[in-house]
């Protein structure tokens, strides 16, 4: 697949997309440590189930954590229309009926009609303001099947860790990963721009106030990232 040059969406796609392979490729924000965790909490589950992943991407991470598992059905859904068709080919192995929508990730949570055993968000809560992460939080809940769980995975900030001394210290993880110079720049220029992360000791608690059990799976990049089992409370 390539750019219509001629589209400027379509373009700007392609563009930022150069970025996220690079990104997941050299393995500089550990995809493949957090996902082969993934893999092996999905592969706990004895029966089939539901997977809906929220900002799918390729689903190149997923993908592979899906493999081997008991997955009846996937539903991915992302805002850019080519990352779907990646992650359609990404996920043509698998034995399961994949769904794979071009939506909003508030919309599709907001769903009433919906309910999955795992719902999976992933590198994406952290571009939207703390209010929305809460309201986020409590939707997901809704959508849950009775022992059902949401799979979160995101930035963070440390604790009491204003953004301004994150985006400086980010700035710094950045400057040391194997990429060129001016990749590293356009990097930090969506970050600076566009990444809001949560402080560490938040998004938990906000997930317990909501009616989770919380455990933390993963925590890496020098504590830029933090992996969650948010399970569903037995009432």
């Amino acid at each position: 697949m390539s750019p219509n040059q001629t589209d400027p969406d379509v373009a700007s796609f392609f563009r930022s997309w150069e970025i996220y392979r690079a990104v997941i490729d050299s393995d500089v924000m550990e995809h493949r440590a957090i996902y082969s965790k993934v893999h092996s909490i999905l592969a706990q589950r004895t029966e089939p189930f539901t997977l809906l992943d929220l900002g799918c991407g390729d689903a190149a991470g997923i993908g592979t954590a899906l493999e081997g598992t008991r997955l009846e059905r996937y539903v991915g859904i992302d805002c850019a229309a080519p990352a779907l068709e990646f992650a359609g080919q990404t996920l043509t192995g698998l034995d399961a009926v994949i769904d794979l929508r071009l939506g909003d990730l508030m919309d599709s949570i907001n769903d009433p009609t919906q309910r999955f055993d795992v719902i999976l968000v992933s590198f994406a809560l952290h571009h939207f303001a703390d209010d929305d992460k809460r309201a986020f939080l409590t939707a997901a809940r809704e959508r849950l099947n009775p022992g059902g769980e949401v799979i979160l995975i995101d930035v963070v900030r440390r604790p009491g860790e204003s953004r301004d001394e994150y985006l400086s210290r980010y700035g710094t993880n950045v400057a040391s990963w194997p990429l060129e110079a001016d990749k590293q720049e356009r990097i930090m220029a969506h970050v600076t721009g566009f990444d809001y992360p949560a402080d560490i000791i938040d998004e938990p608690q906000w997930a317990a106030d909501r009616g989770f059990d919380v455990e933390e799976f993963y925590r890496g990049g020098n504590d830029t990232q933090c992996a969650w089992r948010l399970l569903a409370a037995q009432s």
